[in-house]
Formats: C-alpha cells, structure tokens, sequence
C-alpha cells in the first residue's frame, strides 16, 4: 500500500469514528433505549444511590445544626441530644438501606441487559449476510461479546450510579445554602456550573479516542487467536518470532493508544478539577462578605465553610468514572455496528415452494463491485437428482452453493426452489429446506452423538446410528473406547480430517433436508473409504435434491448431470462419459485427474489445471 493510499485509509477511518461519535446525552439515550423493559430497574438504582448520597448530606446537616446552635451559644439538653441521635440513625439507616436498594437494582440489571444485549447480538448475526462477517476479524466480534459487554456491565452497575451519587450530597447542600443566603448558594454553585460543560466537551473529545482504543484491542485479540490457531503451521516451519511479532505490533498499537488516552485525559482532568475547588476560595469570599456586611449570621457562615468540601469532593468523584463512561461509550458504539447492520431483507408475505427443484435463472453476482463471479448463470437442478459441478479455481463452483442458502444475495437474476424464488420465502423455512456440508468441517466441542443429533433437535440414540451407517461413519465410530459418547474436542480436533467429514455428512443426513449440498464434501476421504461414499451419496440421490462441488471426479461420476463451470458460466452440461466423448473443457478435467491418481514419488508428474474451489 502506498503512503497515500495510507493516507487516505487513515482519513477514511478517522472520519468514520467522527461520525460514530456521539454526546453523553445521545449514548444514555441509547443506552436507555437498549435497556427495554429492565428501565425501571436501572432508573431504581439510580435513584436510590441518589438517595444515599442525599441522606449523607442529612448527617452534614445535622452536624451544621449542632455547630450553628453552639456558635449561637445555646446548651445541649438531653431532648436535642436524643434528636439529634435519631437523625443521625436515620441517615445512616437511609444511607445502608438504599445503598443495598441500589445495589441490588443497579447489579441485576447490568447482568440482565448484558445478557439480553449478548443474546440480541448473537440472534441478529445470524441473520446479517456472510459478507459481514468475513469482513471482519475473529477478534472483533468476539470482544463486542466478551470485553465491550463487561464495560458496558461495569458502567450500568456502578458508573452510572456513581455519576448519581455525585450529585445527591451537593444537592442536599446547596439547598441547604441556598435557604440560608441566596448570594452564598449562588457563590456554591458557580464552579459547578461552569465545570459541568468541561466535563462534558471533555468527555465528548475524548470519545473518538475510546472507540479507536476499544477497535485496537480488538485487532489484538484477532492477531492472538490467530497465533493460537496455526501455531501448528508457525511450529513446523520455525516462524514462531514471525508469529509473534503480528501479536506483538497489535499489543504494541493497543498499548500506545491507551497510553495516549491516559496523556490526554490528564489536561482536562486537572481543569475540571481546578475549575470545580476555586469554588471554595470564592465561597470563603462571599461569605466573609455577607458577614461583614451583616447579612448573615456567624453559624451560617461557619456552616458554608464547613461544607465546602463536602460539596465538591463527591463531583471531582466524576473524575474517576470519567474513562470507563467513554470506554463503556466505545463499547457501545462497537455493538451499534452489529446491531444497525443490514440483516438479509425478509418477505412481508412468504411463499411456499411447490416442489424442489432448484432453478438459476440469469444469476449474476460479485463478492465486490468490481469483479462479478457469476456471469449470466442459468441452469436447473431436478428434484431427487444429483448434480454435480465442475471447473477451474476461481470458476463461481463454491458461490453458488453460497448463493442458495443466502449466504449471500445476488445482483441480478432470480434463484428458486419449487418455482418460489428464495427471497420471497422465509429464512427459517429456507434453512429447513436446506442442509450445507462444507469443505472446511467444524464440530463442536463435545461427543460425537451430540455432533450427529445436532441436525435434529430431539434425535434418538438410534436416529443417530442409522444416520452414521448412510454416511458410512459407524465403523470408526463404534471402534472408539466410547463409541458415539466420544469427546471430539474443540472443533473435532480428536479426529481425522475424513472421519470429520463423515461425521458432518451423517449430521446432514439426519437433519432430513430435501436439499443437500456437498462442498467439496470428498475431499477428506481416503481412497478405502471412497467407494463406500459413493454408495452413501447415491442412497441419498433417490428422495433429496443433491448438488455436489468436487475435485474428485470418481465421486460424481454417478450424478444426474454435470454442470461444467468456466468463468462464471455453464459451458458443458450433460453426464460423465457423454461429457468424456465431447472432448472439452471436462474430458481435459478428467484426462489431468486420471493421470494424477496414477501419479507416484519417483514419477515425473504431468502439469494440470488446479480445479479445486
């Protein structure tokens, strides 16, 4: 990339956070409309810590009282003496009373919404097209669920009623000034009204840097997971200080940005708390003026002093929640983009399709806008038949197993399934009509049972059993110590990359799907086991709807059809030895996959197309 090609990146990213940052005011609001029905609970919390504070200030005022009595030279009887007791009990029973009240409401809450939030997010990535998520990293997605939600729990459970607490105790105090002298309750309240929008412009500036910070430590834990997963790569070819150095420069940018952040803070910091403490000089002036000039009496001046500091200490208390409210702000803003992304638009009145056959009609379409990889596509897929497609890398074979599922939507042109097209049916209705075996396996962690029975809620120890012997996977499965109770490990790591495939296939075969699709399903499967696959594929083509993408030509030479794919277009159609006889692009495919099967060490190998997906 070229500087000014960084250049503009740089400018481009910058403008996007200008746009994604947004005012205090503008993220409680959104925060208040997220929280939905747990409002109550959060606005309870906030109130009652509110409360505690106020019933604080009822122990200063208590104390003003005392001292304001004594200066005035009045004697302590015992009825004051026992009033003034039950006031101070009252405001420490009102303080622990309401700060459990808080608590109580202001934790539950946090946990509930984070809960909601984390279990919104997750249901609405199921529905936003594939194209989102390649786009981003491993580690962003997983940080908006894991470190942006324990910022946005932290602020919920204890900065927001921190920020209320701030403000109880000087309120409760500048009521009581302002009741005794206006001029002394105006002089106490005029650093915080000038410190106030500090804070808040503050606050405001500093809110681009937290989404940057939070966007980095995203990008750190991306470059970790992606250390952990191909350490076996990075160990086999001695890269180990390569490997390192991607996760060190992402906790190196993630360092400097947080360091920058702290460096910035510290200028409006210290304002904000200069600016709020020259309140106590000015109260000292007025109040040595107003009694002076006779105005007020000696216990109120004496009384104003005194409560200086408890007026400003709790709103320079703002200054330690000031960071987690703009990172829990970032954090925000991070989940807003999963949750204002675009889901695949849904049909206000869904069809049903009649049948099960599959159909492309002029199909054009483009992971980007400068390159389409389908160019024109039609063909037709009858139902209870295999087809099976073919063609060079880069030819469209994965895109349309991609497109039929809406793993994506297409540009132009129309897909359906029983004269339906797909986007006029709805997603959950699409998902059932549909099962996708993929070249890249993923089992979750867990037994082998629970792998299989994941295509149908409910299944049987039997329906389990009967779906491994079609995909021909029995055999190893009950050869295990375990049998189908097996732990596979994260991502079936237990297990070879055929057995793997064999499992996801029974997984599909259980699921009863009337559509299948195979990408590069065979690719796993060892040549002992093939001809058995075979014949599982072929128990399947009697009552589903089968598509294959294979580079294994020996496992489709069965199929219906044989789509041939060259450059985004259908430009052979027919079955194998018909497509043998022809003498193009497909009998040059099978004259290279004949030669490399034969193919061993010792032997010069003949040159062929790369054919894989």
């Amino acid at each position: 990339m070229t500087e000014s090609a960084q250049a503009d990146t740089s400018a481009e990213s910058l403008n996007h956070q200008e746009q994604e940052t947004r005012s205090d005011l503008a993220s409680i609001k959104r925060l208040w409309a997220l929280a939905g029905p747990l409002r109550g609970k959060v606005m309870a919390g906030i109130i009652y810590r509110f409360a505690q504070s106020f019933c604080l200030g009822l122990a200063f005022g208590v104390v003003i009282l005392v001292i304001g009595r004594l200066a005035q030279g009045e004697t302590m009887t015992y009825g004051w003496a026992w009033q003034v007791t039950g006031l101070m009990v009252l405001s420490l029973f009102g303080q622990l009373l309401f700060g459990y009240l808080s608590a109580i409401n202001s934790w539950l809450s946090s946990f509930k919404l984070a809960s909601h939030l984390r279990l919104g997010i997750l249901d609405h990535l199921r529905t936003l097209p594939l194209g989102f998520h390649l786009s981003r990293n491993k580690g962003d997605t997983v940080t908006v669920l894991t470190t942006d939600m324990q910022m946005l729990e932290s602020f919920m459970s204890d900065a927001l009623p921190r920020i209320a607490q701030a403000f109880g105790l000087p309120v409760a105090v500048l009521i009581f000034l302002f009741v005794q002298d206006w001029a002394v309750g105006l002089a106490a309240a005029c650093s915080i009204l000038a410190g106030v929008p500090v804070y808040l412009i503050t606050s405001r500036w500093l809110a681009r840097l937290g989404i940057r910070r939070q966007d980095m430590q995203a990008e750190a834990a991306a470059r970790m997971i992606e250390y952990v997963q191909g350490i076996a790569v990075i160990r086999a070819f001695n890269r180990i200080a390569k490997g390192q150095e991607s996760f060190r420069a992402g906790l190196k940018a993630f360092r400097d940005i947080s360091v920058e952040m702290i460096v910035n803070l510290t200028v409006p910091i210290v304002t904000f708390g200069a600016i709020i403490m020259v309140g106590v000089p000015l109260l000292i002036l007025v109040c040595g003026w107003r009694y002076g000039s006779g105005t007020i009496e000696v216990a109120t001046a004496i009384a104003a002093l005194v409560l200086a500091f408890s007026l400003y200490t709790p709103i320079l208390g703002l200054v330690a929640v000031m960071e987690l409210t703009r990172m829990a702000d970032a954090s925000l803003t991070r989940m807003d983009r999963v949750l204002t992304a675009s889901s695949l638009p849904r049909p206000t009145s869904p069809q049903q399709p009649t049948g099960f056959e599959v159909s492309f009609d002029n199909v054009r379409f483009g992971y980007d806008s400068e390159r389409d990889v389908l160019k024109g596509l039609t063909f037709t897929v009858p139902e209870r038949s295999m087809t099976a497609i073919v063609g060079l890398s880069g030819a469209g074979k994965s895109t349309i197993l991609n497109l039929l599922p809406r793993f994506w939507d297409i540009t132009e042109g129309a897909i359906s399934i029983g004269n339906a097209d797909i986007r006029s049916l709805d997603p959950d209705r699409l998902n059932q009509l549909i099962t996708v075996v993929f070249q890249d396996v993923y089992l979750f962690s867990g037994t082998i049972f629970d792998n299989i029975a994941f295509g149908r809620k409910g299944a049987t120890l039997d329906e389990v059993r009967d779906a491994a012997n079609a995909a021909q996977a029995s055999d190893f499965i009950e050869a295990l110590p375990n049998g189908y109770m097996t732990k596979v490990g994260e991502g079936g790591a237990s297990l070879s990359g055929g057995e793997r495939q064999r499992v996801s296939i029974a997984r599909a075969i259980l699921k009863d799907a009337p559509i299948i699709l195979l990408d590069e399903a065979t690719a796993a499967i060892d040549p002992s086991n093939e001809r058995a696959l075979q014949a599982a594929l072929g128990s399947l083509v009697a009552n589903k709807t089968l598509i294959v993408v294979a580079h294994r030509l020996s496992t489709i030479r069965a199929a219906s059809q044989i789509l041939v794919l060259d450059d985004g277009t259908v430009v052979e159609k027919g079955q194998h030895d018909d497509l043998v006889q022809a003498g193009g692009l497909y009998s040059r495919l099978w004259s290279h996959w004949t030669s490399a099967a034969n193919w061993r060490i010792g032997r010069k190998a003949r040159p062929g197309p790369d054919i894989t997906s």
